[in-house]
C-alpha cells in the first residue's frame, strides 16, 4: 500500500488510496486527487452543515509519526494526562462532553471556526462543562493559513474574535493544524514557514501545544477502535505527562467508542486528568 521514507528526523508514511471512503467534500470522486500521496495530521471528512466550517486543503491528509525536538520535559508531581480534541465543534461534541462528564474528567478542545447558532452554542457548552478552549485557526485551510505568518495570524484572530463574542475571552493556547513541524505548509509558504509562524505565535503571547501521545484516529477515515486504545496506552507507557491527540469529528465514531476505555485504562495506570493552560506542561515538535 505505501512506503516509509525518513527525512530530517521525521517519518512520513505515503499511502495510496483508490476509493472514495477517504471523505471527499462532494459525492463526485476525482480519481487524480485520490491517487495523490497522503501525509500529516488529519483526514478531511465531510463537514456537518451546522457545525465545523474547517475547509479541506488540496492534499488529503493522514497522520505522520514525529520525533520530539522541543524543550526538555518538565517534571511534575504524579502522572498527568491532558486529553485534547481537535477540529470541533461537530455532531460528536456533545457525545464527547457526556463521556467526560460521566468520568468527571476535564479536557481541552482545540476548535475551528463555526459561526452558526449551533457552533456558538457548542463553544459555550464546552466551557460550561469546565473544559478549556484552544485556537486551532478559523479555517483550518493549510493553503490559506501557511502562506505567511501574517496570513496565519489573520486566521487565528478571526477565530479569537468569534470566541470573544461568544464566550467572552480570547484563548492564549493554540495548536497548529498538522502540528508545528508539518510539511504541507511547505507548499504555500516554503520550507521555513513553520519556524516563522511559531516565532510570531509566541511573540503574540500564545503558547502552542503539539502532542506526545497520538490516538492515531486521524490515520484512517474511521480508525479501528482497538487501534485507538492500544496506540494511546502504548505511547503513554513510561511517561509522567502526556498530551493525547484525538479528534472531535462527526464521522470518527470509533474515537467516541474508544474514549471511555482510554480514560479507564489511563486512570488505572495512575494518571489524573487536567485541561491545558498557558503554563501547563507542553510538548513541541518545533522550537522556533
Amino acid at each position: 500500500m505505501g512506503k516509509m521514507i525518513r527525512k530530517t528526523g521525521v517519518h512520513v508514511t505515503l499511502v495510496w488510496i483508490g476509493f472514495s471512503l477517504m471523505g471527499c467534500a462532494t459525492t463526485k470522486v476525482d480519481t487524480e486527487q485520490l491517487l495523490k500521496p497522503l501525509t500529516i495530521e488529519t483526514v478531511p471528512l465531510p463537514a456537518a452543515n451546522t457545525t465545523s466550517s474547517a475547509t479541506n486543503s488540496e492534499d488529503m491528509i493522514v497522520e505522520t509519526q514525529h520525533f520530539y525536538t522541543g524543550p526538555p520535559h518538565i517534571r511534575s508531581s504524579g502522572k498527568i494526562a491532558y486529553l485534547t480534541f481537535d477540529d470541533g465543534p461537530s455532531e460528536s461534541t456533545r457525545k464527547i462532553l457526556r463521556i467526560l462528564k460521566n468520568f468527571g474528567v476535564t479536557a481541552t478542545f482545540f476548535v475551528v471556526g463555526s459561526d452558526t447558532s449551533e457552533g456558538r452554542t457548542l463553544y459555550k457548552e464546552i466551557l460550561a462543562e469546565g473544559h478549556a478552549l484552544g485556537n486551532h485557526t478559523y479555517s483550518h485551510d493549510y493553503n490559506r493559513i501557511y502562506k505567511s505568518p501574517e496570513a496565519f495570524m489573520k486566521d487565528v484572530r478571526k477565530l479569537d474574535q468569534l470566541l470573544e463574542e461568544t464566550i467572552g475571552y480570547r484563548p492564549d493556547i493554540l495548536r497548529f493544524p498538522g502540528g508545528s513541524n508539518n510539511h504541507l505548509s511547505w507548499k504555500p509558504g516554503g520550507r521555513g514557514i513553520m519556524s516563522k509562524v511559531a516565532s510570531v505565535v509566541k511573540e503574540e503571547g500564545y503558547q502552542y501545544f503539539d502532542w506526545n501521545v497520538s490516538s492515531t484516529d486521524a490515520a484512517a477515515p474511521v480508525q479501528d477502535k482497538a487501534m485507538i486504545i492500544d496506540s494511546v496506552l502504548s505511547a503513554s507507557r513510561g511517561k509522567k505527562s502526556i498530551i493525547v491527540l484525538m479528534h472531535d469529528n462527526t464521522y470518527k465514531t470509533t474515537t467516541i467508542e474508544a474514549l471511555p476505555i482510554v480514560i479507564k485504562k489511563l486512570q488505572a495506570a495512575g494518571f489524573r486528568f487536567e485541561k491545558l493552560k498557558k503554563s501547563s506542561f507542553t510538548f513541541q515538535f518545533l522550537e522556533p
